[in-house]
């Protein structure tokens, strides 16, 4: 065996190349037997292979810390995008639809992710209509009415894991010529006598008259009432007894999005408060030929009166004062009347007036011509001819609203819907439109 041979990586001292080594000059316990020898490297290989492992193995892991598990997210990342389901989405009125009621909600859902953007526009104004996503995310939901007669456009956007869905559907509302109101014959603020009935008249004839009947409401200073349709598009309220006195009526007409019947629909809500006054009544007695006035039950004065005659005689009967004026115009031509007609007279001013019929019927100052006749005939064409002081006081003291009975004309009672009749109809057949009375 040679020196060099022995150099070349059997030596326990692992001698670097070319150094030269001596068996004979080696003491023996530092020289291992071939068998040790060949062990030693055994060891020293297995060893020096697993530093190279444990190498690979840290190399490994920190190459995943620092670019493999990023790269494995990235994939993940691109394959959930490109996998994840693309929202879909749901508007609600449909596409396209027509005839929309305004106070329906415009709903957007999404069945995967979120609602990220909503919106909802008028073509004609331009006004976007109030709305929210909901906490979940996954629908928007109008918070008003719409308007009548316009398209609206909804465009949205909805995401799921990066995945978007956009889009636009268009539908319109209602339009004019299906829309309906209502208007009442009391004014907010005002106050009236406590036998007003409520009059609601509608725009296009009702149909599906208890739709509208339970769209109303009447509170204050009544314990119970009834409704009563004169016409389809008349309609009256009147409590069962006379408003309480001195208080305060409130009337919500709310139609608004209500079906009226006929492809109809109310545009709009109305409410009115009112107030009523001391109870006031007149008791007219063509027996007596007087007026008798009461306030609050009190008898307050008594004035002679003139009627209508025989030809013209007044009408019977509890009639409601519709409005006042401290002068008006009489002209026979609205009693169809020509000069040269027996009954013609010139036309005049009345003075201190209060209306009980829309046919004609007034409460008011009588001509001078008439003053002698007052309490011992009747001259007039059915209307309660007064002194000017008792004329004065109607005038002054009571208000639309309050109350002149007729008695005692043999003539029959005027049609309620001739003016404020209603107080003639028993309280139980009010609501039955069909019921006719002394008229």
């Amino acid at each position: 065996m040679t020196a060099s041979h022995n150099s070349s990586g059997t030596s326990p001292e692992g001698s670097r190349p070319g150094a030269s080594f001596s068996p004979s000059s080696a003491s023996p316990a530092a020289t291992p037997s071939g068998a040790d020898a060949a062990r030693g490297l055994t060891r020293r290989r297995l060893a020096l292979g697993s530093v190279g492992l444990l190498a690979a193995v840290g190399l490994s892991a920190c190459g995943a810390d620092s670019g493999d598990e990023g790269r494995a997210e990235a994939s993940g990342s691109a394959g959930a995008s490109s996998t994840a389901k693309a929202p879909g989405v749901t508007v609600i009125p449909a596409a396209d639809a027509s005839m929309v009621n305004p106070v329906d909600p415009v709903v957007v859902t999404t069945d995967a992710g979120t609602l990220t953007e909503v919106t909802v526009t008028a073509s004609n104004s331009g006004e976007k209509a109030e709305g929210a996503i909901g906490k979940n995310g996954t629908e928007w939901r109008s918070a008003k009415p719409l308007a009548f007669n316009e398209t609206y456009t909804v465009d949205y956007t909805a995401r799921n894991r990066g995945r978007d869905t956009t889009g636009q559907s268009v539908f319109s509302t209602v339009d004019a010529a299906h829309e309906a109101d209502v208007s009442m014959n009391v004014k907010d603020g005002q106050t009236y006598g406590v036998w007003q009935v409520v009059e609601f008249n509608f725009s296009e004839p009702v149909s599906a008259k208890d739709a509208v009947e339970k769209a109303i409401s009447v509170e204050g200073a009544h314990k119970d009432g009834a409704f009563r349709w004169y016409s389809d598009q008349k309609l009256r309220f009147r409590p069962s007894e006379p408003w309480t006195p001195k208080s305060t009526v409130k009337v919500s007409a709310n139609i608004l999005g209500t079906d009226l019947g006929n492809g109809m629909i109310g545009n709009g809500n109305k409410t009115v408060s009112f107030t009523t006054g001391p109870e006031q009544r007149a008791y007219v007695d063509n027996n007596t030929k007087t007026l008798v006035a009461y306030v609050d039950g009190k008898e307050t004065g008594t004035w002679p009166v003139t009627l209508g005659d025989a030809e013209w005689p007044s009408t019977t009967g509890k009639k409601v004062i519709l409005e006042q004026a401290a002068s008006y115009k009489f002209n026979a031509g609205s009693l169809n009347l020509k000069p040269g007609d027996s009954h013609y007279y010139p036309p005049f001013d009345a003075s201190n007036v209060s209306r009980l019929t829309w046919s004609g019927e007034f409460v008011h100052q009588a001509l001078p011509s008439a003053y002698s006749v007052l309490g011992v005939a009747n001259v007039s064409h059915g209307c309660v001819g007064m002194p000017p002081e008792g004329a004065s006081y109607i005038y002054n003291t009571f208000r639309p609203g309050d109350m002149v009975e007729v008695v005692n004309t043999n003539y029959p009672q005027a049609d309620p819907d001739d003016g404020l009749g209603d107080w003639n109809i028993p309280f139980q057949n009010y609501p039955n439109e069909k019921w006719h009375g002394n008229w």
